[in-house]
């Protein structure tokens, strides 16, 4: 979230300091070219995705600001003291933990253990559910990667509308100004939002999940590794094989 923020403040730090330093700054301030470009690219999205797809975009792109990033290592932590409280404590004291609470994945997975489902199955559910958990942040990258070809595109629409309207208007000199700075401003505007929002949010929720479809597996593993009552040494040393995968 930190490298997310601080990125959408620098990049509109420079964009704005460079505008800034312009005469006319206003030049740069139209809300036609941004109509038409980013209610383009939203409409567009609108009919290229579906209802499904863009409610999973939606919530990938709040879990960026709202949600924190777990390591790999943290996880591994808290599975080998759940492994080394296993042997002192049964299943429902664990899943009683505040650790457990905060992770959904592996409080489901120790919910099927104390449902004495048989670990073939229950590693079964549990590699469907983290396919399908990572199906939808694959959607939900696709969204954004689409939003950021599109924006450009209208970019265009809108200079090419501007331009339109500027040889329509010739005999108008007072007109052309208007004409000229949509023409220019809504490819302005189509780039920052395909370089700077659209293709660094798709590229960060291609990370995210990349590493916490790794950490399902590192949960998957540790759930198995209890419900066989492995030693918490043999669990640590089968988790830690992970960690150079994700980190």
């Amino acid at each position: 979230m930190k490298t997310t923020l601080l990125g959408i403040i620098s990049g509109i730090a420079v964009i704005v300091i460079s505008v800034y330093l312009k005469e006319d700054r206003s030049f740069f301030i139209n809300l036609q070219a941004l109509l038409i470009t980013l209610g383009g690219t939203t409409a567009a999205v609108l009919i290229y995705f579906s209802s499904d797809a863009i409610k999973y975009a939606a919530k990938a792109f709040l879990e960026i600001f709202t949600k924190k990033q777990m390591s790999a290592k943290k996880i591994i932590d808290i599975l080998i003291e759940l492994s080394k409280e296993s042997h002192y404590s049964d299943i429902f004291d664990l899943l009683n933990m505040d650790a457990v609470k905060k992770i959904p994945f592996l409080e489901k997975g120790l919910t099927l253990v104390a449902d004495d489902v048989q670990p073939t199955q229950v590693k079964s559910i549990l590699v469907r559910n983290s396919r399908t958990i990572s199906e939808k942040k694959r959607v939900a990258e696709r969204v954004f990667g689409v939003a950021g070809s599109f924006a450009p595109m209208f970019g265009m629409m809108g200079t090419i509308i501007g331009l339109i309207s500027m040889l329509h208007q010739v005999e108008d000199p007072s007109a052309i100004p208007a004409a000229m700075g949509l023409a220019s401003v809504t490819t302005f505007y189509g780039l920052i939002l395909a370089a700077l929002v659209f293709i660094p949010i798709s590229g960060k929720i291609r990370d995210r999940n990349h590493i916490n479809t790794k950490i399902r597996e590192i949960i998957i593993e540790g759930v198995l590794s209890i419900q066989r009552g492995d030693n918490s040494q043999i669990t640590k040393e089968r988790l830690l094989g992970y960690v150079s995968d994700v980190e």
